[in-house]
Parts: C-alpha cells; sequence; structure tokens
C-alpha cells in the first residue's frame, strides 16, 4: 500500500468519525473528498482535468474542512479526527507543491 492511500484512507475514516460526533455539512463534504480520493488511489474512478492538479484541489478542500471541523470540536474523539483530516490535507497539497 502505497502512503498516499493510506493517507487518504486515514482522512475517511477521520471523516465517518466526524459525521457520528460533529457538524454534518463539513463532515459530509469530507467524506465526500476522502471517498474521491479513496476511489482514486484504488483506480476505481480517473479523473483528469487539464491545467488542474486535482490532487492539490481535493488536499486543500480537506485542509479547510478539517480546520474548520477543529475549529468546532469540543471532544477529544472530534479533535483526534480533524487533526487527521487536516493533517492529511495539508500533506497532500505539500505534496503536490513539491515542498515535502
Amino acid at each position: 500500500m502505497r502512503m498516499a492511500t493510506a493517507f487518504a484512507i486515514a482522512a475517511l475514516v477521520g471523516s465517518i468519525v466526524l459525521l457520528q460526533h460533529s457538524t454534518r455539512f463539513y463532515a459530509i463534504v469530507a467524506i465526500v473528498v476522502s471517498g474521491l480520493e479513496v476511489a482514486l488511489a484504488f483506480g476505481v474512478v480517473s479523473l483528469h482535468i487539464k491545467g488542474l492538479s486535482l490532487v492539490l484541489v481535493l488536499g486543500a478542500v480537506l485542509a479547510v474542512v478539517g480546520v474548520l471541523m477543529y475549529l468546532k470540536a469540543s471532544a477529544k474523539t472530534q479533535i483526534a479526527a480533524a487533526t487527521v483530516v487536516t493533517l492529511v490535507g495539508v500533506l497532500q497539497v505539500l505534496q503536490e507543491l513539491k515542498v515535502l
């Protein structure tokens, strides 16, 4: 298993945990984005947009949604799950920008 696949799965699990304990809108957005990333990682879906890095966009959305959920979190499980979602998004953005 590649590291990108493991990150996508971790973000999906964190999003599912947040759906149970957090604001539904942000959690649903995170589930859709991370689910799309898992589908891309396993080759179930193939999306190509000319001139646009899909990994960069999905990572940025995960990072922003993760931060918003982190700011609204009050329980330990919410904070941990939001942190995972945020870190996965930030790592994907940094990797796509060739910083890492």
